[in-house]
């Protein structure tokens, strides 16, 4: 198996001992006008046309790695599957609207050709069925041109794995709320902070954010707390806390609560699969059709969703349950390589 990827400045190389060879390549960019193809494009070019592989896997749209190759798609030997992670070339942001426009209007040359581009494949891989808005339109035209679908969802990280395999707490050792990702606006913490103030656990039990590092919008998440007057003591904005320390807090808290404008098969609620940890997310990408948790669509939503999972431990057991469940039988990355496995075998 060979690995193509951009240059690591941690000295990435050949992992000899499970048969894996890491090759990295000087290019950035996507088949974009916001941010267009640059770097050594002939030696990879050069690579993939002369590497006689038998399948070529492209992980994910809109990267340069990926769009080498369905830019030379009859150039290069080799069955030819795409592993979509959703396409965001339709995405629309509210809270910037301008930029929004600007974006969409950029990416259209891509979209147009999309339908081009799926034809050209072997197939293409899906981490769900089925989704919610625009980032799953890349479905909807595979499916119009007959192409090859298979459906690999994402996999649980190995730290979420050793989480799964032992004993879940219960309810009532969990005491409280729990959001994670980047202290970026369009991982809609406001929307979290915004819903926790209308509902019933506001400053009786803690609310803990956690994100890589703080920004200028974790300053506003403060302000903004403040307005919506939550006391201090029951607010937490954390930074650098990961893996298994990361996992723990999940195990603490009765509830996970996202607020993404834009998702398609998130990480973090495969982190509340594994930790049993009932999950209220914004709808975007697949959230609807996943175990372990409900969808909502607006603030007042969320807020009583938060209430409704607070006092109605019938409800939260079956989402725990049911979450640890998908864990187990769906994103367990056991499962994840049999069906690539499977797909790869059947291809050569």
């Amino acid at each position: 198996m060979v690995i193509a990827t951009n240059v690591s400045h941690k000295g990435r190389g050949a992992n000899t001992d499970k048969g894996i060879l890491i090759k990295e390549f000087p290019i950035s960019g996507a088949n974009s006008l916001l941010s267009p193809l640059k770097g050594d494009i002939k030696s990879y070019l050069s690579f993939l046309q002369n590497g006689a592989f038998d399948v070529i896997i492209m992980n994910a749209w809109q990267n340069w790695a990926t769009d080498i190759v369905l830019l030379n798609t009859d150039t290069i030997p080799g069955k030819k599957y795409l592993y979509s992670h959703c396409i965001s070339t339709n995405v629309f942001m509210r809270p910037q609207p301008f930029r929004s426009i600007i974006r969409y209007l950029c990416w259209r040359p891509y979209w147009w050709k999309l339908r081009s581009f799926i034809n050209k494949l072997d197939g293409i891989i899906f981490l769900a069925s089925d989704g919610d808005d625009s980032r799953f339109d890349d479905m909807k035209i595979a499916r119009k041109t007959g192409a090859d679908i298979h459906i690999i969802p994402n996999s649980l990280s190995k730290e979420a794995i050793d989480v799964l395999v032992k004993p879940s707490p219960g309810i009532s050792s969990r005491n409280q709320l729990i959001s994670v990702g980047s202290y970026q606006w369009q991982k809609g913490f406001d929307f979290v902070l915004r819903a926790y103030a209308k509902s019933t656990a506001k400053n009786k039990i803690p609310l803990k954010f956690f994100g890589q590092e703080h920004s200028e919008f974790s300053e506003k998440l403060k302000n903004l707390a403040d307005h919506l007057q939550i006391d201090r003591n029951y607010i937490h904005f954390q930074v650098g806390v990961s893996g298994r320390d990361l996992l723990d807090e999940y195990r603490n808290s009765h509830l996970f609560i996202s607020g993404s404008h834009t998702e398609c098969q998130p990480l973090v609620l495969l982190d509340a699969n594994a930790t049993g940890t009932p999950f209220i997310a914004r709808k975007t990408g697949c959230i609807s059709k996943m175990a372990g948790g409900v969808a909502v669509q607006s603030i007042k939503e969320a807020a009583q969703q938060i209430d409704t999972l607070l006092s109605d431990q019938l409800k939260w057991s079956e989402l725990h349950h049911a979450g640890r469940s998908a864990a187990s039988n769906n994103y367990h990355p056991q499962n994840t390589i049999t069906s690539l496995l499977k797909l790869i075998t059947h291809s050569t």
